[in-house]
């Protein structure tokens, strides 16, 4: 996230209005930036005097009564009817230049790639796991345990390996949704980093090399191997992320 947009996010963020994934991205710029940190202390701290010192006094009874019948009353709109003389004709003309128009629009209006939406559902899945304190439903680094768990809850395998001696230790694992797909997500680390590794049963046998997408801050690479599609997400740097990505595809080969 860049300075001038955290500044512009800092009033929000200190009301409460921002949704999950701004306030992650706005923290995670606070906690590098020391202007805006000190931003960010000096609102908390005029909204506690605020709270603190200004006198708070009661409406007097009866003031809300009064107001309201001091405004003008609202007239509710007329509902008009449609004549009874207009002919069936019309209304099934009417219908099907509106079916037409529809159709019209579903043909020319340009579909989002799927890949897009899946690195979406990921970005959604991999904040959502980390803002709900539900990073693991099961929490371990052997992946004799966490591999057998998963296998056993869905129809299906996927890659569970700890790289360790790599920089990537294994974390856990846990069950969560990809577009509405019963999905893996196998937790790893990299420094202070979390990687969600994502798999699902794909809708094509087709494999697929690595793609890399940037979306919000984050880092997200798309495959697809042995029938399933992974997808790893993380704010690492995009070639960390990469060199991870390679490890688990040498660990499936």
């Amino acid at each position: 996230m860049k300075h001038q947009t955290a500044l512009s996010l800092m009033h929000a963020s200190v009301d409460g209005q921002l949704g999950p994934l701004r306030r992650l991205l706005l923290a995670r710029h606070i906690a590098r930036c020391t202007s805006c940190r000190g931003e960010q202390e000096r609102l908390h701290a005029m909204r506690t005097a605020l709270r603190t010192n200004l006198s708070a006094y009661r409406a007097p009874p009866g003031l809300a009564a009064r107001i309201g019948s001091a405004l003008p009353r609202e007239v509710p709109p007329e509902i008009r009817r449609p004549s009874p003389w207009l002919p069936r004709t019309g209304f099934t003309m009417a219908g099907a230049l509106a079916g037409a128009a529809l159709t019209l629009a579903l043909v020319w209006l340009p579909a989002r790639p799927p890949a897009d939406s899946l690195a979406s559902e990921a970005i959604a899945g991999h904040v959502r796991s980390m803002m709900a304190d539900h990073l693991t439903d099961v929490l371990t680094s052997d992946q004799h345990t966490v591999k057998p768990w998963l296998s056993a809850r869905l129809n299906f395998s996927p890659v569970v390996k700890d790289f360790v001696a790599e920089g990537y230790p294994l974390v856990g694992g846990r069950l969560d949704y990809v577009a509405g797909r019963e999905a893996a997500a196998v937790v790893y680390r990299r420094d202070k980093h979390t990687i969600n590794l994502f798999a699902f049963v794909s809708a094509t046998g087709e494999n697929t090399p690595p793609t890399l997408q940037q979306r919000d801050g984050f880092n997200v690479i798309t495959w697809r191997m042995g029938g399933l599609t992974y997808i790893a997400v993380s704010d690492v740097e995009a070639s960390q992320l990469e060199n991870f990505v390679k490890l688990v595809r040498d660990a499936a080969a």
